[in-house]
């Protein structure tokens, strides 16, 4: 489309593309009458919007860049265990990978989570360290467990955390024709740019990071326990009048220790070793991992 209204004849475009000719001249007269965002049946984009897109193709790029990290230190050691791991994320639902028995028998669903920005005053509301406090939506923990007790399958986040990683230190390295084209149109789109992205320079030193830092283990079953017993301690947002007006889209988190309410994943893996996995299972459900 930019090639024809950039000067060159829709025949040559329609030859190299093996496209109607007829169908591009339309195209051409649409977006040029109208926008892309016309054409595409799309609303302009605006300042807001673009602050949101920009916002969302960096914790999408920290997110796949968390899934590569994890599928390269899980594979050896998992798969030297008897185990695979098993790629969910083309769904695009709630889980990203499954834990799976030599046997063919799921062992539990695990959903990644990034952690990159530290709530600079959860010592404050929460009591926990900044570097230590890892919020998690009440949403999100009430729906994993719904969705462990109607599958009947530990339903595991795995939360990494790199500190060091803001998600504005990798926005300012998102142009904003990016950012504009992500607002215009969808996540398979997003997903591409994403991929494009990830071929920057810039990127490395993002890898690197992650790939010092180590997965933390949580079952929805820890998470939700935890929640109820300390609803107000932890879920500031309930201490909060009027939350939503003073605090305008936040979500209402639940924050979690690192180091004290979640495992390591080698622990993790040692677990799956010596006990088994229907011993682990038990365990998930008990809300003891």
């Amino acid at each position: 489309m930019l090639r024809i209204l950039g000067g060159e004849s829709p025949e040559s475009v329609a030859d190299a593309f093996a496209l109607s000719k007829r169908h591009l001249l339309v195209w051409a007269e649409s977006v040029a009458a109208e926008g892309l965002h016309g054409w595409l049946d799309r609303r302009p984009v605006t300042s807001e919007r673009l602050v949101r897109a920009r916002a969302g193709l960096a914790q999408m790029l920290v997110g796949v860049i968390a899934e590569r990290h994890f599928e390269q230190t899980s594979t050896e050691i998992v798969g030297a265990q008897g185990y695979r791991i098993e790629d969910e994320r083309v769904g695009r639902t709630d889980t990203d990978y499954r834990l799976v028995a030599a046997d063919g028998r799921a062992i539990c669903r695990f959903n990644i989570k990034f952690h990159g920005t530290a709530f600079a005053k959860s010592l404050e509301w929460v009591s926990l360290e900044p570097d230590d406090c890892f919020a998690l939506a009440t949403y999100k923990i009430d729906a994993a467990l719904k969705k462990q007790n109607a599958e009947r399958l530990p339903f595991v986040f795995l939360i990494i955390s790199v500190l060091k990683v803001p998600r504005a230190s990798v926005e300012q390295h998102i142009s904003e024709d990016w950012a504009w084209l992500a607002a215009l149109t969808n996540r398979a789109t997003e997903e591409a740019i994403v991929n494009r992205l990830l071929t920057e320079p810039w990127v490395e030193p993002i890898r690197h990071q992650v790939r010092d830092a180590a997965f933390r283990v949580l079952s929805a079953r820890r998470a939700y326990q935890l929640m109820r017993d300390k609803l107000f301690e932890r879920v500031h947002a309930l201490r909060i009048p009027r939350f939503n007006r003073v605090f305008r889209n936040a979500e209402i988190d639940m924050h979690l220790s690192l180091s004290s309410e979640m495992i390591g994943f080698d622990q993790f893996l040692q677990l799956l070793a010596n006990a088994g996995p229907l011993e682990l299972a038990v365990r998930f459900d008990r809300g003891e991992i």
